[in-house]
């Protein structure tokens, strides 16, 4: 789809995004983050210039030099990963991570690949770490991901992970299709 040039995911309004979690009272102090399917890398470049060390990881080359021109374009560091996130556990990061998030790419992998990515996330995460995920509802579609439902999604996790908060995305802004989708975010913590 990079290629393609048809990235709708692309059109997420990422300040607003952050906004609720980074701008509230309380708000977690900048530390290590970790981007999950980072595509163009807007989320990554948004948090690293709050100040936060952040990883990102994703397979596509097209998206992850896209992912670096924003990175210096805005004179931030982030660390890009290229590595498949069905396999997060085996790339070589060090855990500790207090903030891990995921804007739609564990819901279209195939369930092993599903597996492999949330057993990353728990091993990678430091007690009490944050964890947010995006997914559309779990149905069959043509040509938008699978999705997967808030009880795939804690089955997934285990007990290692608590449910915090779930909120609709879906905005009359959105192509209808994507609307359908019902995109929903997760905000988890790490137990522990």
């Amino acid at each position: 789809m990079y290629r393609s040039r048809v990235t709708p995911w692309e059109r997420r309004n990422v300040e607003q995004t952050w906004s609720a979690l980074l701008d509230a009272p309380g708000a977690p102090a900048p530390r290590r983050a970790l981007d999950v399917g980072c595509g163009s890398g807007r989320d990554a470049v948004h948090l690293a210039r709050r100040g936060w060390e952040v990883t990102a990881v994703d397979f596509v080359e097209t998206a992850l030099e896209s992912a670096r021109k924003r990175a210096a374009h805005e004179g931030v560091d982030v660390q890009w990963v290229k590595g498949d996130v069905g396999r997060l556990g085996e790339l070589g990061l060090d855990p500790g991570f207090e903030l891990l998030y995921d804007f739609g790419c564990i819901h279209g992998l195939p369930d092993g690949a599903r597996r492999g990515a949330t057993q990353g996330l728990t091993g990678l995460a430091a007690p009490k770490a944050t964890l947010l995920l995006l997914a559309f509802k779990a149905a069959r579609r043509l040509f938008l991901p699978r999705g997967m439902d808030e009880g795939e999604l804690l089955s997934l996790l285990g007990d290692a992970w608590e449910l915090q908060h779930v909120q609709s995305q879906a905005s009359d802004d959105l192509p209808a299709p994507i609307r359908r989708a019902e995109p929903t975010l997760y905000r988890l913590t790490r137990r522990g």
